[in-house]
């Protein structure tokens, strides 16, 4: 009786931290259609047809998708089958992704030209300018790693070695989307949401254009996805945490968010431990290892972030980088809306010492933030916002400085530029097709957010993780790839929605 209660208590709890950030993403949803027509001058989109009739849409496919569920349920549940098939998927997958990447890939620019740039030269044994990375020594742990396929591909003797970055940045696409699928098979033996999730993770997130540009995004992808795998399939309650806080670690040394969902497992298991009855002795241990294996796991990242920043910028805490607070005055930015700004650039480059750029940044962030008014910074606010979720495509031709595209004369390589490339003719109609699956997928995470999907706790970590997400965005730079990262936990939420989704039953009589 009293394991009832306290798991009743538990999931209320749960119940309470889901409806909430449900609310809060319902929202957002509203911001993105509703206010289309106010906010899109922030970021102009090429999709065919206005936001709130692709809602529109996306609700009438997962209305009849929930009509025609019944015909999943049809054939005998095949075990092996559904066993194999995450890997069969993948595999098949990979190969079209590989034939998406020769089509498409193409030399970007700004910060992704700095990173290949310096790891070319890293793998050819060249000296190489550590300027950029005592600027942005984030990027330092992504460079070395760069560096290890252009040396196998100068080794193999690829006649152009940037091509492997693609290919290897496919694959680390590739495996998050396979450990996606894994998650989702250890959380429902639904068939619908299971075929749902191969679906999304294919035309939503692997044959995504980002997939195919070496920077943070492709190569950070998989660590989420890994490590809710980890947490889910993993008994030991200190071996999941050493695990699970290695892996988030280790990815935020490619890109610091991929920490909020460590953080936000941490907060759901506090909120759960939070039950009646005094802790004893058994429950204080178990909480310490917990906190050390977390520490544990930390370690061996924060040192490889360590080494590959003194290795690149010739200190392990350059004094000209634009750190955390730098970001944050570019957040404020009431004239950008959180975009890139030169002139902040400028501005924090000016003070000759770290401790006086932060203490500078915080009062200029404070100093726009508190000149605006209370409703103009409703309206600035809401404008990041719906910069943030405003892109389906999640900013896949919006992101990327082009500076040149090799020449590729095939008849698939022409359609493949037609459909990815922003100017293609065809490219209109790609967005409009991704922006239908991120309204379903966001009407499917509000299903499992109001849910009996609410009530668990891996949903609440899930909505936890995708309220820091926006928490961050709102606070500092914002553009919506920067949730490329968190697609795959979408889709598992989208999946936990759609494990529930079904057609309100016609009254008797």
């Amino acid at each position: 009786m009293a394991e009832d209660l306290r798991n009743r208590t538990g999931s209320r709890r749960y119940a309470v931290c889901c409806v909430a950030v449900g609310v809060v993403l319902a929202a957002v949803l509203g911001l993105v259609t509703l206010g289309q027509s106010s906010f899109s001058f922030a970021y102009p989109q090429n999709a065919l047809l206005p936001y709130l009739v692709l809602l529109a849409l996306a609700g009438s496919v997962l209305a009849l998708l929930a009509a025609l569920r019944p015909l999943f349920a049809v054939r005998p549940y095949r075990v092996a089958f559904w066993r194999r098939l995450p890997f069969v998927w993948a595999a098949a997958l990979f190969c079209v992704q590989l034939v998406v990447a020769r089509s498409v890939w193409f030399y970007p620019g700004w910060d992704v030209q700095s990173v290949y740039e310096a790891a070319g030269q890293i793998a050819t044994g060249q000296p190489f300018s550590g300027d950029y990375f005592r600027l942005c020594p984030n990027n330092a742990p992504l460079t070395l790693l760069l560096a290890v396929p252009l040396w196998v591909a100068g080794r193999l003797g690829l006649a152009v070695p940037y091509a492997a970055l693609p290919y290897t940045g496919e694959l680390m696409v590739n495996l998050a989307c396979l450990f996606t699928a894994l998650g989702v098979w250890q959380l429902t033996p639904s068939r619908f949401a299971r075929l749902g999730t191969l679906l999304l993770g294919t035309f939503w997130i692997a044959l995504s254009l980002t997939a195919t540009v070496p920077y943070t995004d492709a190569f950070s992808i998989l660590f989420p996805a890994l490590a809710l795998y980890l947490w889910l399939r993993v008994k030991n309650p200190s071996v999941k945490w050493l695990a699970v806080s290695f892996v988030c670690f280790f990815g935020a040394s490619i890109k610091p968010t991929a920490l909020i969902f460590l953080l936000a497992l941490l907060l759901i298991s506090v909120l759960g431990a939070l039950r009646r009855g005094s802790w004893n002795r058994a429950r204080w241990r178990r909480a310490g290892a917990v906190c050390l294996a977390v520490a544990l796991g930390a370690v061996p990242a924060a040192l490889w972030q360590a080494k590959a920043t003194a290795y690149l910028a010739g200190s392990a805490q350059p004094q000209e980088q634009l750190s955390e607070t730098h970001y944050l005055m570019l957040g404020m930015n009431g004239e950008t809306y959180g975009g890139h700004s030169p002139e902040d650039v400028a501005y924090s480059s000016s003070f000759p010492t770290l401790a006086l750029r932060r203490q500078a940044n915080l009062a200029r962030a404070w100093e726009r933030v508190s000149g605006r008014t209370f409703e103009q910074n409703v309206f600035f606010f809401s404008v990041k916002a719906y910069k943030a979720f405003s892109d389906g495509s999640l900013a896949a031709n919006q992101s990327y400085l082009t500076m040149s595209k090799p020449a590729r004369s095939d008849v698939l390589s022409r359609f493949l530029r037609a459909v990815y490339y922003k100017n293609g003719a065809l490219n209109p109609l790609w967005t409009a097709f991704a922006q239908l699956m991120w309204m379903g997928v966001l009407l499917l995470c509000l299903a499992a957010l109001f849910g009996r999907a609410g009530r668990s706790k891996i949903t609440a970590a899930l909505a936890l993780t995708l309220f820091g997400a926006l928490c961050y965005l709102l606070l500092f730079e914002v553009w919506p790839r920067y949730l490329y990262l968190f697609a795959p936990l979408f889709t598992v939420l989208a999946a936990l929605g759609a494990e529930h989704l079904r057609l309100p039953r016609k009254p008797r009589g």
